[in-house]
């Protein structure tokens, strides 16, 4: 499928997709929502794939929401845009496999949403993080208001999106919404490098991983441990646990198929 808004390759079981709307500050139009949700499903499906790099060409990664939203002539007007975006984000969360995520610039409003289902998210030392619907009178969108808190906790999400407080990098790597502070010139390298090191593991292990990580934050601790279990044990008798000892005993790096 070809993209406008979005440019999309696979390599070696990764796939790099990017943000490619640089004269809008990537912003989400409804354009670049339908791409992200067609990437999203298209990766779903595909089995190859092993790791999503997300990031975007331009200054900003995005700056989410356009604010000339608040001027649309009808209710119906202002609403489709966002349901189809938080329609895309929602399927990039539903993505099995670990997505790294490039950060440049703004990061705000549905941009901030969908950075916020990476696993893995860099940031260069210019970032910025924010929300602003509060100060434009609505409610931030795309499962930010619920995501954000379980990531950074809920007193300081509570700053940004009752407040539309801003956070740097710095401060945004201290509360745990960024794994790494990079420069800008090393960004999407770094991030590429670690996406390479993670479709080296095994495909089994990383997505049953990720699902403990994801499901389980939504059950009691009982039911989440429970979960663990049943994931190790159900992973005893793959192919992938087996090389893995293999590949251990002769010490050697292991060659995992997804089995």
């Amino acid at each position: 499928m070809k993209y406008h808004y979005l440019e999309v390759w696979i390599e070696e079981q990764i796939a790099y997709v990017k943000l490619n709307n640089p004269n809008d500050r990537n912003s989400f139009l409804p354009e670049l929502s339908q791409e992200l949700l067609n990437v999203a499903n298209e990766c779903i499906e595909n089995e190859a794939i092993k790791v999503i790099v997300l990031g975007a060409n331009g200054l900003d990664f995005s700056i989410g929401l356009n604010p000339n939203i608040v001027q649309y002539d009808s209710e119906e007007e202002a609403y489709s845009p966002v349901v189809l975006a938080s329609a895309a984000i929602e399927q990039w969360a539903r993505i099995p496999f670990p997505i790294v995520v490039a950060i440049n610039g703004h990061c705000a409003s549905l941009g901030l949403s969908l950075a916020c289902v990476g696993d893995i998210r860099y940031a260069t030392d210019q970032a910025t993080f924010y929300i602003p619907e509060a100060t434009w009178g609505v409610v931030p969108a795309g499962g930010v208001t619920q995501r954000l808190p379980r990531l950074i906790g809920k007193g300081p999400a509570m700053n940004m999106l009752l407040g539309g407080e801003a956070i740097q990098v710095n401060q945004a790597l201290e509360l745990g919404l960024i794994n790494k502070q990079v420069s800008a010139t090393s960004l999407w390298e770094e991030a590429c490098d670690y996406a390479k090191k993670l479709a080296e593991m095994s495909t089994l292990s990383m997505q049953y991983t990720k699902e403990c990580l994801v499901k389980g934050s939504e059950m009691s601790f009982e039911q989440a441990l429970r979960l663990e279990l049943d994931v190790y044990m159900l992973l005893q008798t793959s192919e992938d646990r087996m090389e893995g000892v293999q590949a251990f005993l002769e010490k050697r790096t292991p060659q995992f198929k997804g089995k």
